[in-house]
């Protein structure tokens, strides 16, 4: 299909991204070594996840193809610290030249500026996320936000909405093919629960450059796990996603 640029690294599209949780570095290496051996094509790093964070920064050498995500509880993740805590942590991520870092908009404008400033002077990739836990807005609301992420820095952009029926599943990949002809950065977006699962397989038929896949216990309703999106890709898309 393309190529997607993530800072140093070049990957090719429609990607995987097994993400990976763990309570201490060796889980964390573990888990990404595993994701790797799955078939995973990059990796989403859930520091939010650790525990114990002691020596985190041996996790980021070898340039693993990661994205790097610290989430915060009210956008789904396990971080309960102060939002100044949580950016410090993804600044120095930065500073160690991750591929990728993940900033969600409602990031406060402040932080989130310094991040995208410290990312531009690195090289490193900002996807700009944003998630609806409750539901799947409509076709130009979706279209709103996905202009306010571009306009505040996003090198790729992360729409996900909750499906309770088909039509949202339906609504959000409509979306996903009239936003490609309006903004110039890579959109991913799709449904998460169980209505959802769909769309985190035909949103890649559709332009979305990558989804996202468990690897182990899933970290969004309606993953499936690495290996299954893999299979899936080859039979659906063989040329593209055999890879």
């Amino acid at each position: 299909m393309n190529e997607l640029k993530l800072g140093r690294l070049v990957v090719k599209t429609p990607a995987v991204c097994g993400a990976v949780e763990g309570r201490n570095v060796r889980e964390m290496s573990r888990a990404i070594s595993l994701a790797l051996k799955r078939g995973a094509d990059l990796v989403e790093l859930r520091m939010d996840s650790l525990g114990d964070k002691e020596g985190w920064q041996k996790i980021l050498k070898d340039d693993l193809p990661l994205i790097f995500t610290h989430r915060p509880k009210r956008e789904g993740g396990a971080f309960s610290g102060s939002e100044g805590e949580r950016v410090e942590i993804i600044l120095e991520a930065i500073e160690n030249q991750v591929p990728c870092v993940d900033l969600e908009f409602s990031t406060p404008k402040s932080l989130r500026d310094k991040v995208v400033t410290a990312a531009r002077q690195e090289g490193v990739s900002v996807l700009m996320s944003w998630h609806d836990f409750s539901m799947t807005p409509g076709i130009k609301a979706l279209k709103r936000m996905a202009g306010k992420m571009v306009k505040a820095g996003g090198d790729v952009i992360k729409l996900v909405t909750m499906a309770h029926d088909p039509t949202d599943s339906i609504r959000v990949l409509d979306f996903l093919v009239d936003v490609q002809d309006e903004i110039s950065v890579p959109v991913v977006a799709f449904a998460m629960g169980e209505a959802g699962r769909i769309t985190r397989i035909a949103s890649l038929m559709l332009g979305s450059p990558l989804t996202y896949a468990s690897v182990g216990r899933p970290t969004a309703p309606g993953q499936f796990d690495v290996a299954e999106t893999k299979l899936l890709l080859q039979k659906l898309m063989p040329r593209e996603g055999g890879g």
